[in-house]
């Protein structure tokens, strides 16, 4: 017994030591690598995209990159992911109605913003009514006379019977003070040859517009915007051999190993008009009871007029790479989607490294367990909020090239279960102690 405790003792304090990482990595302990195309010049700042090609064979959160250099010398970098920097905060105004005008069909609103205030580009509007659709054209003027066309857009509200709402109008950035805003139900400008009326679950959506209803809009905020330009950039790929199925409650279930970050997981549907809420899980392996539920949100397409259509096709989150993914479609009782493919889109991913020699070769190197994440000093003086202040060179990934010389270690094969090994080594140690226990009383003398 005691033999049994000193092995289970040393299994302990050894496993953490079998876990350590490598010390030093050379380009032999990747799966693949990629040589850097570019004329090198010391002392520039070099900039590289990441396709999903690298992504995807990359772990989780691109850990395992690593830079060599001709010497096979590592070579520091960051990955930026390219988003614009929070270059203003966000500033909020409410605006004071000077006019408000309202008929039968319509309302003219007229407001204006503080003496001191900045750009804004969008307004939100207070707006207490249920069940409601109106075209909402919005114009801006500097002084208050002479107005300027900014927006055409809709407002509505169907939350009693689904869960849409929309009160925000967007439009260019503008310096404007003076603003007037007319809202009008919707009247179709040509009666269509057919006429679409779509009933879900007690709601109707009809081209000809829902009941006509006076509006009251309480206040008014404008708000500073980012202009579009300054939005982040996307990354994407299309999968389209797709094998949807129907589960036991008649859902629709799409499989599909993808290997990718995910910010938006778009769907190509063909159906006119539908409602329905997308389940999104992700999985490492694709095994039954492993998928781990990532976003649950609706995607709908419904005629709001004869001339326009409200659509959100695309599920908006913000996940690390899984290798596999799941996508549950809830029809509830209506028929399957026709579903033609699906676009994973994730923040465009550049990675940066400073040349010190010219004519210099580097060689991008991913794909291996034994690795842990770099901790680099270029990360403190070149990132998201630094990234305009530098000037930049341009370099390209040739295709990635498997390497021959990496081979999967017992530690590899460890890596990540030492949770699981320490949870085994506490069970057989209970069960040893309960062991010896027993043993002791059945040993002790039994008392007369």
């Amino acid at each position: 017994m005691k033999n049994i405790a000193k092995l289970l003792l040393f299994t302990v304090f050894s496993f953490p030591i079998m876990a350590q990482a490598a010390a030093v990595p050379t380009p032999k302990d990747f799966s693949y690598c990629a040589s850097v195309q570019a004329v090198i010049k010391a002392d520039s700042l070099y900039q590289v995209h990441l396709s999903d090609d690298i992504i995807q064979k990359s772990g989780t959160g691109l850990y395992d990159l690593r830079l060599f250099d001709s010497s096979g010398k590592e070579t520091p970098f960051t990955v930026i992911d390219n988003v614009p920097p929070y270059e203003e905060t966000l500033e909020t105004y409410t605006l004071e109605i000077t006019g408000y005008d309202s008929g039968a069909s319509s309302a003219v609103i007229t407001m204006k913003l503080p003496q001191k205030h900045r750009s804004i580009g969008l307004l939100d509007l207070d707006i207490a009514d249920k069940n409601f659709k109106k075209r909402a054209v919005l114009s801006a003027s500097s002084d208050g006379r002479t107005w300027q066309p900014l927006a055409e857009d809709s407002v509505y509200d169907f939350t009693s019977q689904v869960n849409l709402r929309k009160t925000r109008i967007e439009f260019a950035r503008t310096d404007a003070r003076f603003y007037r805003l007319t809202l009008t139900d919707f009247m179709p400008q040509q009666e269509p040859q057919q006429s679409i009326r779509l009933k879900y679950e007690g709601l109707e959506f009809s081209v000809h517009g829902m009941q006509k209803k006076d509006l009251r809009v309480n206040a008014v905020r404008g708000s500073t915007l980012i202009p579009a330009e300054k939005k982040p950039v996307y990354d994407r790929k299309i999968f389209t051999e797709l094998s949807p199925t129907l589960d036991k409650d008649g859902n629709t279930v799409i499989v599909f190993a993808a290997a990718l970050p995910i910010d938006q997981l778009s769907l190509d549907v063909t159906n006119h008009y539908y409602f329905r809420t997308v389940q999104l899980y992700g999985s490492a392996d694709g095994r039954d009871g492993s998928y781990r539920l990532l976003a649950s949100q609706p995607i709908y397409r419904f005629p709001l007029s004869a001339e326009q259509h409200e659509e959100k096709s695309q599920i908006e989150t913000s996940m690390p790479k899984y290798t596999y993914y799941k996508a549950v479609i809830l029809n509830k009782n209506n028929p399957p989607l026709d579903i033609r493919g699906v676009t994973v889109s994730w923040i465009q991913k550049n990675l940066y490294f400073i040349a010190l020699r010219n004519g210099e070769q580097y060689l991008l190197c991913f794909g291996s367990q034994r690795e842990t994440r770099p901790d680099y000093d270029i990360v403190r003086f070149v990132n998201r909020n630094s990234l305009s202040q530098h000037i930049l060179e341009s370099a390209t990934l040739a295709a990635p090239i498997k390497s021959g010389g990496y081979q999967l270690t017992l530690r590899d094969r460890l890596a990540g279960m030492e949770k699981l090994v320490l949870t085994v080594v506490v069970i057989l140690l209970v069960i040893g102690m309960g062991g010896w226990l027993y043993t002791l009383l059945k040993k002790s003398p039994e008392k007369k």
